[in-house]
């Protein structure tokens, strides 16, 4: 049996949403941008929260982080996406990719409020032991803008 996940809660600059608490939450706030990073402890998986009050559009900005990483990972599958977050039409692409002789998994969502645009990122390996994707998920699943 394996050990149950501690959920935290992340409630700052507008948003909530929960995490695993063996997880390191780092705050960055550039002028408009505020990045959220959420590790996990092994350092094989990753989840990024960017809020942008410039409001930029989230096409854009998916196709954009797809782009970075077709330079990074010219051989990568990547299946465009849409659906709903916070009540908001969220766009796109499931992604994965091989490196280290290993599977590598990434979802890239974004969406757009009266307030910001939102752009969640979250990457993981096969090597990963403890369901990931899961993980992902939680955070996903529990965004929630708190000041709109």
């Amino acid at each position: 049996m394996r050990p149950q996940t501690m959920i935290g809660i992340f409630d700052e600059h507008g948003v909530r949403f929960r995490y695993p608490t063996d997880w390191e939450v780092e705050v960055e706030v550039d002028g408009p941008r505020t990045t959220v990073a959420v590790n996990a402890p092994d350092g094989v998986a990753f989840a990024l929260v960017s809020l942008d009050e410039e409001c930029p559009e989230p096409a854009e900005v998916a196709g954009n982080a797809l782009d970075a990483m077709q330079e990074e990972y010219p051989d990568l599958d990547a299946v465009p996406v849409l659906e709903t977050i916070d009540g908001h039409r969220a766009i796109g692409h499931d992604v994965e990719f091989l490196t280290l002789d290993s599977t590598n998994a990434c979802c890239i969502r974004c969406f757009r409020t009266p307030r910001r645009t939102v752009f969640l990122l979250g990457q993981w390996s096969d090597l990963e032991g403890d369901d990931p994707a899961s993980r992902f998920q939680l955070i996903r699943d529990s965004m929630e803008e708190t000041d709109s």
